[in-house]
């Protein structure tokens, strides 16, 4: 066991691969599996492992969108939890596509008609972890730190 993690450590390029397709795969189960699978592995990898597996960003980010276009209210829901899960383990993940980030996860946010209201919750929950752990993003852009109080305030509203 102990072999087959230090053969992922040491040959993460092998395994970006069969990520990227996974994620990138027709069938949404696959590539949900997938998301969980990078995700998981971004959660005990150690962080200067995590910047070879950036290139699967754009299909992680996929995911929840396909599954928002599938109207798969629980796929979208166990999306983001994995989400959220990297947010807390490795914020940095995260920071060269937090700006695009920002936006498609402000979609999801926006949506009210979504019959588990936590899906709401999740995405900013995500953008709020990433900024507490990394500051600046959120200090040398006010119009995001705007964009994040209106989102705030707007489903704390919505709520009640």
């Amino acid at each position: 066991m102990i072999y087959d993690f230090l053969f992922i450590i040491l040959r993460p390029n092998k395994f970006v691969e069969i990520f990227k397709a996974a994620l990138a795969h027709e069938n949404l189960d696959v590539a949900s599996t997938a998301l969980a699978a990078v995700c998981n592995y971004l959660t005990i990898a150690p962080s200067k492992y995590a910047s070879a597996y950036q290139v699967c960003l754009e299909g992680m980010v996929n995911v929840p969108l396909r599954a928002l276009a599938a109207d798969d209210e629980k796929l979208i829901d166990d999306s983001l939890v994995e989400f959220n899960n990297v947010a807390e383990a490795e914020p940095k993940f995260f920071v060269p596509m937090f700006k695009e980030l920002f936006f498609i996860f402000t979609k999801l946010i926006e949506k009210n008609d979504y019959t588990n209201m936590s899906i709401r919750h999740q995405p900013l929950e995500f953008l709020v972890s990433i900024a507490d752990r990394e500051t600046t993003l959120i200090t040398q852009d006010l119009d995001m730190l705007k964009g994040l109080l209106d989102l705030t305030c707007k489903l704390m509203i919505d709520i009640d």
